[in-house]
C-alpha cells in the first residue's frame, strides 16, 4: 500500500506541488471513510462531506484545508485520473477492514519522506512510546506536533492502561495544525484538541503543571537566539541577556509538566553542552528531573544532518533512580534508508529499552552517573563525556590541563587585504597543520605591524597547537628554530610549564587513543566541532613522576627531531636519485 501511494505521488508531482498532493490525499481519504460510494472526485462532493461533519474543531480544520486546496488542478484529465486511482486504492483498503488512522499514517509518512514537513522518524517514535508508554497518565500533550503522529501513537499505547486519557496537541503551522486535527479525528480520541500555538510566547500561569506526559520534537533548523524576558515564568533562574530558542522549548515542557510528570524531548547536540544555558542544566540536575540522555544516529531526518539527542525527564523518579542519570549512545546502531537518511536498527532499539529499564552500564554504550559527576563536567548532558569506551584505559588523576599549562585561543582571522605575499611573519590556520607538524609552505603571511601580531598569539618552541574549531581534530608541536608565527582563532595554543609537565609527554598523550577520546568528549557541535578554552582547562591528564617524565620527554623530543631530520634526508636523496635516472633517459 505504501509503495502504491509513493508511485501515484511520483506521477502526480510532475504537475502538482507536493503540498497540494498531501492535503488533497488527506481530504480524499477522509471522504472515503465517510462515504464508501464510488464516483468521480468533485469539489462539490467533498463539500457535501464537509457539511455533514460533526464537531466544531474538525469542521473548521476541514474547511480551511478545503479552501487551501487548488481544486482547478483536477481539470487536468491526467491529474484527475491519478487521484481517482488513489481514491480507489483508499476505498479498497478501507473496505478490507483497514483503519483511517493507518491510512493517514501512510499519507503522513509519504509527506515526511518527500519533505512536505519533518515528522519524527518512525523508529524514534517507537522508542519514545516504549519508554513512556508504561506510565499511567490522564493528560498527555504533543508540542510542535506537526501531524501529531508521535503523540497519537503514545496516546494509543497509554489507553491500554487508562481508557480516559485526554490528548492535547500544539502546532504553529496552521496547515499542519488542521492536518493534525484530521489525524486526531481518525484515532477517535474522545477527549482532547489540537491548538495553534507558538511555544516561544510566554504561557499563562494557569498552564503550569498541566500534563502527566509531554513529548516534543523541537523543529529542526530553526534554533535562534531570543532576548531573555525576565517576566517569563519558565526562566526564573536564567541570568544571561540572550537565550537559544531550543532551551525555551525545553523549559516550556518542564513548566507545564506536573510534579509527577515525565517527558521526552528531541534536541540537537548543541543544547547538551552550550555554555549559555549551563545554569538551566544545573537547575534540572539539582531538581533531579533528568532521567536519561540518549544519543541517536546522525542523518535520521532527511533534510537535516545534525545529530539527535533524546532527553527523558521525570519529576518523580523511582527511589532506586534518584540522584542518577542514565547516559546511552547508540549513534552507531543504524542502517541506510536511501541515499540521504538512516534509521535505527532493531538491535539498537532493543538495547536502549533494556539499558533504560534495568539501568545497566555497558562499556562503550552506557553509563549511570551521579549528580556530582555531572557537576564536575559543567553540567554537560553529552553522553560520550561519561561513557567509557571499550579501548579506553582508566587512570587515577586529579590533574587537569589548567594546572600545568596556559591555554590561549588565537586571534580573529584578519581581512584578506591584510594577507600579503611580502609579509614578514606567518599567520597560521587549520590548513597549516598536517601530519602533526606545522607546514609553513602555503601559510598566510602578514606584516608584523598587523593587529593580530600580539605576544599572546605568537608561538614559541614546545608549544602545542590544537584546532579549536573545525571538522577534524588536529594537533602539532612547535619545533626548535621555527619562524615567527601567530595563530588564528581556529587554533588554540597550549603552553606547558616545563617545571610541572613535559610538553612532549602531553603531546603524545593528546595524540593517543585515550587522549583523542578525552578530547572528543569535550567537543561540542556536530559538523563543525568546537573545543572551548573552558573545556580544555578541565581536561583530566595522567600524573607521572616528574623526574622520570622529564627524562622520557627529552628522549621523545630527540627521537622526533632525529626522525624528521632523517626523513628529510631520505626524501632529498630519493628525489635526487629520481632526477638523475630520468635525466639518463633523455640521453637515449
Amino acid at each position: 500500500m505504501q509503495q502504491r501511494i509513493e508511485e501515484i505521488w511520483r506521477e502526480l508531482k510532475r504537475k502538482v506541488p507536493l503540498e497540494q498532493i498531501f492535503y488533497l490525499s488527506l481530504v480524499l481519504a477522509f471522504c472515503q471513510n465517510q462515504r464508501k460510494e464510488k464516483g468521480k472526485i468533485t469539489q462539490a462532493g467533498v463539500k457535501e462531506v464537509l457539511e455533514r461533519i460533526q464537531g466544531y474543531n474538525l469542521r473548521v480544520a476541514f474547511t480551511r484545508i478545503f479552501q487551501f486546496i487548488r481544486w482547478e488542478i483536477l481539470d487536468d484529465k491526467d491529474i484527475e485520473e491519478m487521484f481517482q486511482i488513489e481514491v480507489s486504492l483508499f476505498r479498497e483498503y478501507l473496505e478490507k477492514g483497514g483503519k483511517l488512522s493507518e491510512l493517514f499514517q501512510m499519507i503522513f509518512a509519504q509527506a515526511g519522506k518527500w519533505d512536505v514537513y519533518a515528522p519524527t522518524p518512525t523508529e524514534v517514535r517507537k522508542l519514545i512510546v516504549d519508554i513512556l508508554g508504561f506510565h499511567k497518565a490522564h493528560r498527555i500533550a504533543d508540542f510542535c506536533c506537526g501531524g501529531a503522529g508521535l503523540g497519537l501513537e503514545l496516546w494509543k499505547r497509554l489507553t491500554i492502561r487508562n481508557k480516559e486519557v485526554s490528548f492535547h496537541g500544539e502546532e504553529l503551522n496552521r496547515n499542519l495544525c488542521d492536518a493534525a486535527q484530521l489525524y486526531f479525528s481518525a484515532y477517535e480520541v474522545p477527549d482532547g484538541e489540537i491548538e495553534e500555538r507558538d511555544i516561544l510566547t510566554i504561557p499563562d500561569t494557569a498552564e503550569s503543571q498541566s500534563y502527566d506526559i509531554i513529548v516534543l520534537d523541537i523543529p529542526r533548523g530553526q534554533n535562534v537566539t531570543e532576548v531573555y524576558d525576565e517576566k517569563d515564568p519558565r526562566l526564573l533562574c536564567f541570568n544571561k541577556k540572550n537565550i537559544y530558542s531550543d532551551w525555551i522549548f525545553i523549559q516550556d515542557v518542564l513548566y507545564r509538566l506536573k510534579k509527577t510528570g515525565t517527558a521526552a524531548v528531541l534536541v540537537t547536540p548543541g543544547a547538551l553542552t552550550r555554555v549559555n544555558e549551563e545554569i538551566l542544566r544545573e537547575q534540572i540536575v539539582v531538581n533531579d528531573w533528568l532521567e536519561a540522555v540518549i544519543t541517536l544516529p546522525e542523518n535520521l531526518y532527511s533534510k537535516y544532518y545534525a545529530g539527535t539527542e533524546l532527553l527523558i525527564f521525570n519529576k518523580d523518579k523511582e527511589s532506586s533512580r534518584k540522584g542518577k542519570v542514565i547516559f546511552i549512545d547508540i549513534s552507531k546502531e543504524f542502517k541506510r534508508q536511501g541515499r540521504r537518511t538512516v534509521e535505527i536498527t532493531e538491535a539498537g532499539l532493543l538495547q536502549v529499552r533494556e539499558i533504560f529499564v534495568h539501568s545497566w552500564e555497558v562499556k562503550g554504550v552506557s553509563a549511570v552517573c551521579s549528580r556530582e559527576q555531572i557537576q564536575k563536567n559543567q553540567y554537560s548532558f553529552k553522553p560520550s563525556q561519561y561513557i567509557q569506551q571499550e579501548d579506553e584505559w582508566e587512570f587515577v588523576s586529579e590533574l587537569v590541563l589548567e594546572d600545568i599549562a596556559q591555554i590561549t585561543r588565537g586571534a580573529q582571522v584578519p581581512k584578506r587585504a591584510d594577507v600579503v605575499e611580502d609579509g614578514d611573519v606567518y599567520f597560521l590556520n587549520i590548513k597549516d597543520i598536517q601530519e602533526k607538524r606545522i607546514q609553513y609552505e602555503g601559510a598566510d603571511k602578514v606584516r608584523s605591524t598587523n593587529s593580530v601580531c600580539k605576544g599572546k598569539y605568537r608561538i614559541q618552541k614546545d608549544d602545542i597547537l590544537i584546532t579549536s574549531k573545525g571538522t577534524a581534530l588536529k594537533l602539532a608541536i612547535v619545533e626548535d628554530y621555527s619562524p615567527e608565527a601567530y595563530i588564528s582563532g581556529n587554533l588554540t595554543l597550549i603552553r606547558v610549564n616545563p617545571e610541572k609537565y613535559h610538553p612532549y609527554v602531553l603531546f603524545e598523550y593528546l595524540n593517543s587513543r585515550q587522549g583523542q577520546i578525552s578530547l572528543e568528549r569535550i567537543q561540542s557541535g556536530t559538523t563543525i566541532r568546537i573545543l572551548s578554552n573552558a573545556s580544555l582547562q578541565k581536561l583530566k591528564i595522567p600524573e607521572y613522576h616528574l623526574e622520570k617524565m622529564r627524562e622520557i620527554g627529552k628522549e621523545l623530543k630527540e627521537n622526533q627531531t632525529v626522525f624528521y631530520r632523517e626523513k628529510y634526508m631520505l626524501e632529498k636523496q630519493y628525489e635526487n636519485k629520481r632526477k638523475h635516472l630520468l635525466k639518463e633517459l633523455e640521453v637515449l
